[in-house]
């Protein structure tokens, strides 16, 4: 009797450090996919609309302090967008990479992208 209860009483211990850290985990991954969720809308809908758009990476969501009153947030992104380009009367789709940090306000919402190159 005397383990089982050294047993439960460990356990509870564990559980309750273990649970802050894995709430805290599981919102930030649903504020990363929120935040990828909102670029890809605003590529699509906003910079390239009539091109096929290809995710490739992201980046680590950062926070970026109280450094600006509207900017909360940043995250790199790679992605190749399709276009279409003629030579000699033929129709050539032609993928070109690009390399984004996008900049976005407490609610993910995308305020500004800035384009980089490694």
């Amino acid at each position: 009797m005397a383990l089982n209860a050294k047993f439960t009483k460990r356990a509870i211990i564990f559980l309750l450090c273990a649970f802050p850290a894995l709430i805290n985990g599981q919102i930030n991954r649903s504020a990363t996919e929120l935040a990828r969720e909102n670029i890809h809308e605003y590529l699509t809908d906003k910079i390239f609309r009539s091109h096929v758009y290809q995710p490739i990476s992201y980046g680590e969501l950062k926070s970026l302090g109280k450094r600006d009153r509207e900017v909360k947030w940043s995250i790199v992104h790679k992605f190749e967008i399709t276009e279409t380009q003629r030579e000699a009367d033929k129709k050539i789709e032609v993928q070109k990479p690009y390399d984004f940090i996008f900049y976005l306000d407490d609610k993910m919402r995308v305020l500004g992208a800035r384009s980089y190159s490694e």
